[in-house]
């Protein structure tokens, strides 16, 4: 009775994947100077839109590159560092200085 069967047994389905190559960048790209060939150039609407367009891919400056922006932190830190210790510096002199002299010096210079 299992072998009977009124109807066909249907087949497997085939799995039908095409690949094709795709570039994200340069349809951005594309997309990015289709726009602005078609826009006015001072129309206020139109520089609304490319700004929040660039807002929105987040390009430039250090917003994508990771090595740019931890460069420019490790500069920050290392002129604050140096500023810093600058200023150290020149408060262990003044006060490790002899006070007297520093006050002569003060007077001197404003009148008293």
């Amino acid at each position: 009775m299992a072998g009977f069967r009124f109807f066909k047994t249907p087949k497997p389905q085939r799995f039908d994947y095409k690949p094709r190559f795709y570039e994200p960048e340069k349809e951005e790209l594309m997309e990015r100077v289709r726009s602005a060939e078609q826009q006015e150039e001072y129309d206020p609407e139109n520089i609304k839109s490319r700004i929040s367009g660039g807002f929105r891919r987040k390009t430039g400056g250090y917003a994508t590159d990771r090595q740019f922006r931890s460069q420019q932190v490790k500069r920050s830190n290392i002129r604050l560092l140096m500023i810093i210790g600058f200023l150290i510096f020149i408060g262990y002199v003044l006060f490790s200085s002899n006070l007297t002299s520093l006050k002569a010096i003060l007077e001197s210079v404003s009148g008293y």
